[in-house]
């Protein structure tokens, strides 16, 4: 079995576990992500129960949201990076300057209230999209700054969004949404995760909750980011919660609670 189109073949797919164009989901079998269910309400206000009796033994050192991208009627970057046409579509759609080539970019964030948008160009897709917020807050703090009401985006910004969204710009298809060149992100192409720093005499209900999450696709594990991108100086037990194509109704359900309510 091969693709026809980029000439991709299953035992090649197996072995990268990429695809090599828009083509080859049609043609290799791959795990299919089942329909998310509701998370029950109980198991939220457990959760959220936890979360605002122990706000001064969590910490919020990040949020990320990550969108992948891909060229529409062309191989995916594991065969052909296609950097100069990317560019120059950036350039065409007035948001080149939100591409940061440097490798070193992780070094350089600051903590502040605006998250950092960046476009990059991506080893699996043809370009990436971030935005991050390097914060070191505690969770009671990090709330009630959310609850002042959400930022405005500026006019470029809004326009970059516009522009990662349109479909006619890229790999899509009707059944399936935004294609990438890995199949666990086909759908929305986008992830978003949170980085919450530990201290001792944390509820262990805590733990026990968040792992039945798993079922309804979002993730919670040890991380070892904090270390790698040099988030403030938190030492304790750091966990990473991250959606991958949440399940949208799901997603703002779990945003309320953490206090992110108004988020991209």
């Amino acid at each position: 079995m091969h693709c026809r189109i980029c000439g991709t073949t299953e035992s090649q797919f197996c072995i990268s576990g990429k695809f090599g164009c828009e083509h080859c989901v049609s043609q290799f079998p791959y795990p299919k992500s089942p329909r998310r269910n509701w998370i029950p309400t109980s198991l939220l206000l457990e959760i959220e129960e936890i979360l605002q009796t122990n706000p001064s033994k969590l910490r919020v050192l990040s949020v990320r949201t990550r969108i992948t991208r891909n060229l529409s009627h062309t191989l995916f970057p594991y065969y052909e990076p296609k950097e100069k046409e990317v560019k120059q579509m950036l350039a065409e759609n007035g948001v080149l300057h939100f591409l940061k080539e440097e490798k070193n970019i992780f070094f350089l964030r600051e903590m502040g209230l605006d998250p950092m948008y960046r476009l990059y160009l991506g080893s699996e897709d043809h370009l990436r999209l971030e935005i991050y917020q390097t914060l070191d807050l505690d969770f009671g703090a990090y709330r009630k700054r959310n609850e002042m009401g959400k930022t405005k985006l500026t006019k470029e910004k809004r326009s970059l969004l516009r522009f990662v969204t349109k479909r006619k710009l890229w790999a899509y298809a009707k059944d399936i949404g935004f294609l990438s060149s890995c199949p666990t992100n086909l759908g929305k192409g986008r992830r978003d995760s949170f980085l919450l720093g530990m201290k001792t005499g944390i509820d262990p209900r805590f733990f026990s909750l968040f792992e039945k999450l798993s079922e309804f696709g979002i993730e919670f594990a040890p991380s070892t980011d904090h270390r790698r991108e040099s988030l403030g100086n938190f030492r304790g037990l750091v966990v990473k919660i991250s959606w991958k194509n949440a399940f949208a109704v799901q997603k703002r359900q779990f945003y309320k609670i953490l206090g992110l309510r108004g988020s991209l």
